[in-house]
């Protein structure tokens, strides 16, 4: 859980930050763009830590297996020292990554960004109401930073403006465009888990004949036949270390759920369009109903991302 003071120290170390729009006048809308650039560059800096440490620990883990595979079946007996420093490294990575306290910062941080977001647009709008009085009840008892940094920011403008093509279309094309990268990436990604799967089972079914090989004609010796069984071993071994954590690498990615998200956001944007060009005005009910769809989707996805903090296991 990160608190106000943690934040207001951290921003102060943020050398250029991110904007919502470009040549913003008013002075509320200054001020809520400025805490929404902290947040955002905070999130984008954890983020970034997180899943490099997730990185890091699907590579290590399976060279673990294989080394220890060499140092057993191969009967490399130095190799077990090499293992002994890759689970220290290993295990170095994990308690880092949990005390510099990286995943919850990702996470907090970007429910505070999206939610200075939403109180940037409903501002402009010329909508009084502080986005800390619609906040979901999973955000507010979870996320209490996020509701402490909205209480003391101004709510109210000099004037009224549209919203619809900076917030509304602007952000259904951010969620078409994001949805069409993850589904990209999640294709090629079921690809890689396909060929290691594929590979695992082709390491099985060669084992498989050639014991049966074995038991009908004994062509080699059985020294020259316990070097094939263990290097049969090790490919399997390996094969299936990498299949396990591929699939835990990428499902740390959260790629359907990703998906599934861009997609409901871009519904919900182009709903509120058609809306708006239906009614031929910008009403508050209007804006108000998105904003709090809006967070309710913020708090779905702080949901589906805290399952995914860093895990040392070595399968």
């Amino acid at each position: 859980m990160i608190f106000k003071t943690e934040f207001d120290e951290e921003r102060k170390t943020c050398e250029k930050l991110t904007h919502i729009e470009e040549e913003i006048s008013d002075p509320t809308l200054i001020e809520i763009d400025r805490l929404f650039g902290a947040a955002d560059v905070l999130s984008i800096k954890y983020a970034q830590k997180h899943y490099n440490k997730v990185r890091n620990i699907s590579i290590i883990a399976p060279l673990i297996v294989f080394l220890f595979l060499l140092y057993d079946e191969a009967e490399l007996h130095l190799l077990i020292f090499a293992v002994l420093l890759l689970i220290i490294i290993l295990y170095l990575i994990y308690r880092k990554a949990n005390n510099e306290n990286v995943h919850d910062k990702y996470l907090e941080y970007r429910v505070l960004a999206e939610s200075l977001r939403v109180q940037y647009f409903i501002s402009k709008a010329g909508i009084k109401e502080n986005v800390k009085n619609i906040l979901p009840w999973l955000t507010k008892i979870r996320i209490p930073l996020v509701k402490n940094v909205l209480s003391e920011i101004p709510t109210e403008t000099n004037k009224k403006e549209p919203i619809i093509n900076c917030w509304i279309r602007d952000q259904m094309k951010y969620h078409d465009e994001a949805h069409k990268r993850a589904s990209a990436q999640k294709k090629r990604n079921d690809r890689y888990e396909k060929i290691s799967l594929i590979a695992t089972i082709f390491f099985y079914a060669i084992t498989l004949g050639f014991e049966v090989w074995m038991m009908h004609s004994s062509p080699f010796d059985p020294v020259t036949a316990n070097w094939i069984r263990a290097a049969l071993k090790i490919g399997v071994g390996t094969s299936s270390a990498i299949t396990i954590f591929l699939a835990n690498y990428y499902g740390k990615m959260s790629l359907s759920s990703k998906i599934d998200e861009h997609l409901r956001m871009h519904w919900l944007y182009n709903t509120v369009e058609y809306e708006i060009m239906e009614r031929k005005e910008e009403d508050e009910e209007l804006i108000m109903h998105l904003a709090r769809e809006f967070l309710i989707e913020n708090a779905i996805w702080y949901s589906h991302q805290k399952k995914n903090k860093p895990d040392f296991a070595v399968e």
